[in-house]
């Protein structure tokens, strides 16, 4: 599985912009299991995505193949080896 990094945070992932996850091949796991286990090698890309409570935090979205997880399961939303997610902050202006 592959995770995005936008450029905001790549200080927290040696400076990829593409994360590798391994996983076995009929292996699903979820978007939170997900930045569980980023949080081993990167731990500051989980702190600036999850809040305290492990939720989404507001200026942040995470898609999963495409699809933006709060319009779904949200951080339950299953991944398996091929899927890729990317970080995106929430972007305002007028």
């Amino acid at each position: 599985m592959r995770v995005h990094i936008p450029a905001a945070l790549r200080k927290f992932s040696g400076g990829n912009e593409l994360v590798e996850v391994p996983l076995a091949c009929d292996v699903m796991i979820t978007v939170a299991e997900v930045f569980a286990l980023l949080a081993r090698e990167y731990p500051g890309v989980r702190q600036r995505v999850l809040d305290d409570q492990g939720q989404l935090r507001r200026h942040v979205n995470v898609f999963v193949d495409g699809d933006n997880v709060r319009y779904g399961a949200g951080l339950q939303t299953k991944v398996g080896p091929d899927s890729e997610i990317s970080i995106l902050p929430a972007l305002s202006g007028g």
